[in-house]
């Protein structure tokens, strides 16, 4: 899975996610970019251990509006080159009850997980269409498909993956590709932290029987974004045990 050389920016990379995805796409020798809203000592951390493979910057900003977007960008540009390789992988949820979500509340998931996306790919696109290459790996859910008790979020992924499968139509044609990796439950620590009852019953219904690990997702991502994927694009790969197989979307209550 070559990347090799290429510049990547990885956005929420001081999430458990995103600092897995920033060290496997470092191990692979891309050069990486680590968005933040603001640094601490864990990001710090990562940084200090990922230089030790390749080159670095941590970047301090937001990306749920435009202006902070492009600012991220070309600080990443200034610092490391033109961004080759964008994940997506900012998120978040408020989840609840169809009835009592409130205006914020949707303003809130479409913010992290639609325009940041959307605002960070209009940033990069025209250097990647000058240069006849591009790389966009938007990390979404299989939430996506329904979110009971989550409908907030089930809409701004969905989003997320029409906005993928857009990209792709609209700049493949100038070496860019666009693909949607979708998790399953994932197994970070508020997950473990359930109570064994409620954990088996979001787990029961995959195949599998389990939650995939941060690093099955990033293993997807680097897949996506190396030249070996370079005919891939306008697809979600989905990486969820399963799960997409049996289930039309989610029970999220109790989370």
């Amino acid at each position: 899975m070559r990347v090799k050389g290429r510049v990547a920016l990885v956005t929420a990379a001081g999430g458990h996610t995103g600092s897995v995805i920033a060290r496997v796409m470092a191990e692979g020798g891309a050069r990486v970019a680590l968005q933040v809203r603001k640094s601490n000592p864990s990001i710090t951390r990562l940084a200090s251990e990922l230089e030790t493979l390749t080159e670095v910057r941590v970047i301090e900003g937001t990306i749920d509006d435009r202006a902070g977007a492009a600012e991220v960008v070309r600080t990443a540009t200034e610092g490391l080159g033109p961004v080759e390789i964008l994940v997506n992988n900012a998120g978040g949820m408020r989840t609840g009850a169809f009835a009592t979500l409130q205006p914020d509340d949707l303003e809130f998931t479409l913010d992290a997980n639609l325009r940041t996306a959307w605002w960070c790919a209009q940033a990069v696109v025209p250097s990647m269409v000058e240069r006849g290459f591009g790389r966009i790996v938007n990390v979404t859910s299989i939430g996506a498909t329904g979110s009971a008790q989550n409908a907030n979020y089930a809409v701004s992924k969905a989003a997320a993956d029409g906005l993928t499968r857009t990209l792709a139509l609209e700049f493949g044609r100038h070496g860019i590709t666009v693909n949607s990796v979708v998790p399953g439950l994932i197994a970070n620590e508020k997950l473990k932290a359930l109570e064994p009852t409620t954990l088996s019953r979001l787990v029961s219904p995959s195949p599998m029987g389990q939650a995939v690990e941060s690093i099955d997702v990033a293993n997807a991502v680097r897949f996506l974004a190396s030249e070996e994927a370079r005919y891939i694009t306008g697809q979600l790969l989905h990486v969820s045990a399963g799960l997409y197989r049996t289930v039309a979307g989610m029970d999220t209550s109790g989370v």
